[in-house]
């Protein structure tokens, strides 16, 4: 049995938590001490670990209400996944003489197959000679017809001379000759084209069969992944969970993260789940962040089809898990306030906590309040739900589109307060091209090839018990762009305080738009308004 005692007065929590939204549990914490010293003492797996790994743990009581807990950590270490301390694969597929490293093994045989005829000095040659035989089939076919336009101009100049004949011949020839030409590069270069293509169609082919062997031994994983639901044993396939969402085939990597192994585990060994964390040992990811210690919630992509299929949508039915709002003391006790209005835009200060446009929910947004006094209310940008400060809204099309415009042209100036988790100093410019994190939204990663631009001016306003102030401005409008140029390690290195996504939990985040400068789309005047900023 993999479940660890626990030996404490804590109390139990009545329902498990929210995977997705969570204070650790007091309990979480007392049995992640001991998977730290654990991992600690593994000295094998250092250079591991350090290189960066989600561990997980999951409290649960046993049918004599014996309380445990169970330890899991994501993917592999050392390339395995059955390290007795922490709880299994819920399909264990290394096995060396099992299905899928044989096929794993001839995927990599064609790999190594495609490799070779790259890079095969035959076909190196065959390629080599074809580009030359077009270039100097193009050449002496170039160099021909240029000899054919000048004599039909020094032909032009002799038809009033009485040579048409001849002229005519001469013509006939020339056209004969370039056609022969042609037709002898033609052949030429079919007989070499012929060479390369042998070697080109292997390739074809087998870049073929290896992406048809891929899929579906990726499919056939997936197949064998049978996620349990609750106590009642129920299965179901990731490729069933996963067919009625959007993506409808499972991610890479789906069922291998610490959540479903611990769910699976403790449904198997009919455990009642309590309360369970993931949190990151080591250095942080390149593209993404995650800071060493830090507790992280389940990922959206991967592993929420998977667990509401196996604790359910957190509706209280089958022994699903609680609800848990963020930031509960952040909710707005007002809404925001009009710093200037007329007939064609407002100014107003949002609230922490307020929705600036509506989302799922039915939680109240900036729009939708708005729209009870202002009907053709126009949302020109927006500020996230959990960020403060100064927003400019249209109130006619001609306004909406005016400043639309000036955002599109980085002429509306904007200025940001924010509280780092940790300390920083000095000023300068952060330049990290951003995209979302497709498996995991709404999380951004940082990605120098396929990433949008996003620059940010920074510049320290004073450090104070281990707590950064700060001035940012941004010079583009990215997604998540000021918490994830001060989070991850290629900015800031230091999350914004109450960052839920990328830092620790506090009782708000601490961004706020202080400062929006714009000109007026009317008048053209520069106006310029200014927040106080409430931290």
């Amino acid at each position: 049995m993999t479940l660890h005692p626990l030996h404490t007065d804590l109390p139990r929590p009545a329902t498990l938590n929210n995977p997705f939204c969570y204070e650790p549990d007091p309990l979480c914490l007392l049995a992640v001490e001991e998977v730290k010293a654990y991992v600690a003492a593994q000295s094998d797996w250092h250079d591991e670990v350090q290189a960066g790994k989600m561990f997980g743990v999951l409290v649960c009581e046993d049918a004599d209400g014996q309380l445990g807990f169970l330890a899991a950590y994501s993917g592999q270490i050392q390339g395995r996944e059955d390290h007795p301390w922490f709880v299994p694969a819920v399909f264990d597929y290394l096995q060396a003489d099992g299905y899928f490293k044989q096929e794993e093994a001839r995927i990599s045989a064609i790999n190594s197959r495609v490799t070779m005829l790259e890079s095969a000095n035959d076909y190196v040659s065959a390629q080599d000679r074809f580009s030359h035989l077009q270039a100097e089939a193009e050449s002496e076919i170039s160099a021909y017809k240029t000899m054919m336009q000048a004599a039909k101009t020094r032909r032009d100049a002799l038809r009033t001379e009485g040579q048409l004949d001849a002229l005519i011949r001469e013509s006939q020839f020339q056209k004969a000759e370039l056609r022969r030409l042609k037709r002898h590069w033609q052949e030429r270069l079919a007989s070499a084209e012929a060479e390369v293509k042998t070697y080109a169609d292997e390739i074809a082919r087998l870049r073929q069969e290896r992406k048809q062997r891929s899929d579906a031994l990726q499919r056939w994983l997936f197949d064998h992944f049978e996620m349990l639901r609750g106590q009642a044993g129920e299965r179901r396939s990731l490729t069933a969970i996963f067919a009625p969402t959007a993506q409808q085939v499972p991610p890479s990597g789906s069922g291998e993260c610490c959540a479903p192994k611990l769910l699976q585990y403790a449904f198997l060994h009919h455990l009642r789940p309590l309360c369970m964390a993931e949190f990151w040992q080591g250095r942080s990811p390149r593209m993404e962040v995650r800071h060493h210690d830090h507790y992280y919630p389940a990922c959206q992509g991967k592993c929420k089809p998977i667990l509401e299929w196996m604790i359910g949508a957190g509706d209280g039915a089958n022994g699903s898990y609680g609800t848990h709002r963020p930031y509960r003391s952040q909710r707005p006790h007002k809404p925001h306030t009009i710093l200037y209005a007329d007939a064609v835009l407002l100014v107003i200060d949002k609230p922490a906590g307020m929705l600036s446009v509506p989302g799922k929910s039915d939680e109240p947004s900036v729009e939708t309040m708005l729209r009870q006094q202002y009907p053709s209310v126009r949302m020109v940008h927006r500020l996230d739900m959990d960020t403060s400060g100064l927003m400019v809204v249209a109130l006619t099309d001609e306004a909406y589109h005016h400043l639309q415009r000036q955002f599109d042209q980085h002429t509306i100036y904007k200025r940001y307060i924010a509280l780092l988790d940790g300390e920083v100093h000095g000023k300068g410019t952060i330049n990290l091209p951003l995209r979302p994190d497709l498996t995991d939204r709404p999380r951004q990663l940082v990605d120098h090839q396929y990433g949008k631009t996003a620059v940010t001016d920074y510049e320290v306003l004073d450090v104070s018990n281990c707590i950064t102030r700060i001035s940012l401005i941004p010079h583009t409008g990215r997604t998540h762009q000021l918490r994830m140029h001060c989070a991850h390690e290629e900015g800031l290195g230091t999350p914004i305080k109450g960052d839920l996504l990328y830092g620790r939990r506090a009782d708000r985040l601490y961004l706020h738009a202080e400062v929006l400068s714009f000109n007026h789309p009317v008048s053209g005047e520069r106006l310029t308004f200014t927040s106080t900023v409430p931290f």
